[in-house]
């Protein structure tokens, strides 16, 4: 059983229904008169079940919801910090360039993939400090490659469960529906007149028409 599924239980609830037998004639959201089903007994919830039924789904799938945000939040905020941190890089590689100090081709690569102006910029500046300087002391790469490629995989490892959540959204909330359906109890249907009662769907389940709106 997955994280999700073990979510579940502080959201599920007992839904009582009664049992309408096949061909009993009943009255649909609109109030009109149909026949559930000719084929076999319908289990009917009652308002007040339909209304749990509905309010435990809807708090489930925000809490999916929220979860798939909260994952792509981070994402976001991992993504931003790399950014800002190869973007201090490339400046004190420009600024190391401008002085006329060697750098690694590599942060050449970088800064040039960056800002191409920037680094031409810095090429020619460079050049000039190096004619003055006549020699330029080597500089060690402002970008580790092990630790690059640690942070890489950090990134990778949060869109992965970005993603997982974004897919859980709506597997999470078929697999909560799935065993709401399980937590349907049938209670006694006598003397309950079924011709005055109005149905509605709710995903898979029947019940007594609510006014959601309230």
């Amino acid at each position: 059983m997955n994280s999700i599924s073990n979510n579940m239980s502080s959201y599920l609830h007992t839904y009582e229904a009664y049992r309408i037998p096949k061909g009993t004639k009943v009255q649909n959201a609109a109030g009109e008169e149909v026949v559930l089903s000719d084929k076999e007994d319908t289990l009917v919830l009652t308002a007040e079940s339909s209304k749990q039924l509905v309010k435990d789904r809807g708090q489930y799938g925000s809490m999916l919801q929220a979860k798939a945000e909260n994952a792509a939040l981070k994402t976001q905020d991992e993504a931003m910090k790399q950014y800002n941190e190869n973007q201090a890089k490339a400046i004190s590689v420009f600024r190391s360039m401008s002085k006329g100090d060697n750098v690694p081709a590599s942060d050449e690569n970088k800064l040039m993939a960056y800002d191409p102006k920037l680094y031409h910029a810095a090429k020619m500046a460079q050049a000039m400090a190096q004619m003055a300087k006549k020699k330029a002391e080597s500089k060690k790469s402002e970008w580790d490659e092990r630790e690059e490629m640690e942070k890489q995989a950090k990134l990778d490892k949060l869109c992965e469960e970005s993603n997982e959540a974004a897919l859980a959204v709506a597997t999470g909330s078929h697999e909560f529906g799935e065993a709401q359906k399980q937590n349907i109890v049938e209670i006694d249907s006598s003397g309950i007149d079924f011709s005055s009662m109005k149905t509605m769907s709710l995903g898979g389940v029947t019940g007594e028409f609510i006014d959601l709106s309230l």
